[in-house]
């Protein structure tokens, strides 16, 4: 390859060169979204109020076990494995649940999505929950954290 540019003439070359048109439509429906909403500072802040809220929530269940026991739990619960600084974390949070390699969180994962929360499976034993700024609101959050404890309740 030449280490100049040299462009292929006529239709052919824009198309290799550029986006697509329908590609580059739907980033502007996407961009026009985030503008709508502030753009990323706003977006970041509620995304900590959010993340910040479940955390919370979630440490305040009776199934909340502090990371520095949680090889000792024999019964189902879960810690936080992300760290508590929301400038070391992004939007989520991962829960490990407990004990380690008894399908726990298989349990879980199947019992939050029939109460319509939905977060990620990272086998074997942790659930990222992350709720998005664009759309999720604190009563979901709430929600989330309600459900977690009703399901691992059955468990």
């Amino acid at each position: 390859m030449d280490p100049t540019f040299s462009p292929i003439p006529g239709a052919q070359g824009f198309q290799q060169s550029n986006p697509a048109v329908v590609a580059v439509a739907s980033l502007l429906g996407s961009l026009q979204t985030f503008k709508k909403a502030g753009m990323m500072g706003p977006l970041r802040e509620r995304s900590k109020m959010l993340t910040g809220k479940l955390e919370s929530l979630l440490r305040r269940s009776k199934f909340f076990v502090p990371p520095e026991q949680a090889l000792r739990r024999n019964d189902p619960g879960f810690t936080i494995i992300t760290p508590s600084d929301p400038e070391s974390r992004g939007a989520q949070l991962s829960l490990l649940f407990l004990p380690l390699g008894t399908c726990v969180m298989d349990k879980v994962f199947a019992g939050l999505k029939e109460w319509g929360v939905i977060g990620d499976d990272r086998k074997p034993d942790v659930i990222r929950l992350a709720p998005t700024p664009l759309y999720n609101t604190e009563e979901d959050v709430e929600a989330a954290a309600k459900y977690l404890d009703v399901v691992l309740t059955r468990v």
